[in-house]
């Protein structure tokens, strides 16, 4: 990047810059690069996503950290979840935030109720491959959610989880 300055300074666009056009190149090239490096650098991923509902209520859908992550049915067999591509999870948190969405009852259906919604903060898992493999995410009772790193999804005991 230093370079790419660098050579705009020698051909004198810098320089001469009287009037902003130059400018904003070189600062729209200087944000663009920032946010490309950022967004290679600051996470891991992208990963698949499996949910597993140990809960009485469909998970309609959830999100990790604002991205959509699927669904996850209760009362079927193999967890009740879909596979689910992709997120990305941010290289240095601690936490993951999960948002929610129970589908509806049969009550909350007959009265035109909006989805039931919860939000969590979750420990982030040990990720032993850093750009593939699975998220599992499961779904327990009281609102818990757990996420452990798969290789690949099986049966939701997660044979193979670490």
């Amino acid at each position: 990047m230093k370079e790419f300055f660098d050579r705009l300074t020698r051909r004198g666009c810098i320089r001469q810059a009287k009037g902003t056009s130059c400018i904003i190149l070189w600062a729209g090239v200087a944000v663009w690069s920032q946010a490309c490096v950022s967004n290679e650098s600051d996470t891991y991923g992208p990963y698949g996503v499996i949910g597993y509902n140990y809960t009485d209520r469909d998970v309609a859908r959830f999100f990790v950290d604002d991205q959509g992550a699927g669904s996850s049915e209760a009362h079927e067999s193999g967890g009740g979840g879909g596979l689910y591509c992709c997120i990305d999870l941010p290289k240095y948190a601690k936490t993951l935030h999960v948002k929610v969405e129970l589908g509806l009852t049969r009550e909350q259906y007959e009265k035109d109720l909006p989805n039931e919604t919860f939000e969590t903060d979750i420990r982030m898992p040990p990720l032993p491959n850093k750009h593939g493999g699975f998220i599992g995410f499961r779904f327990m009772t009281n609102h818990r959610v757990e996420a452990s790193w798969v290789s690949f999804p099986t049966a939701p005991n997660g044979s193979n989880t670490h």
